[in-house]
């Protein structure tokens, strides 16, 4: 596989951060009208957070099932 370099591997290496804040931004951009200025600002954050807790989990759950499916095929079979 061909390594990404530049401004395109940089942006390949930050996909799941700049998902998060673009999930993040349209969750906060529609509560903007209900939010003052200050509350706007704690709201923003719950949501990066709460976006990048779910990506994690997206992300650990995927990892888990790829290790139990390579750990399914490596087994030997038992002669009966």
């Amino acid at each position: 596989m061909q390594q990404r370099t530049g401004f395109w591997g940089g942006l390949w290496a930050t996909r799941r951060l700049l998902l998060a804040l673009a999930i993040a931004a349209v969750l906060t951009w529609r509560e903007w009208v209900e939010h003052h200025l200050p509350e706007i600002a704690v709201v923003a954050v719950m949501h990066f957070a709460f976006v990048m807790l779910v990506i994690a989990l997206l992300v650990s759950t995927a990892q888990w099932f790829s290790r139990s499916d390579r750990k399914a095929s490596k087994r030997p079979e038992v002669a009966a």
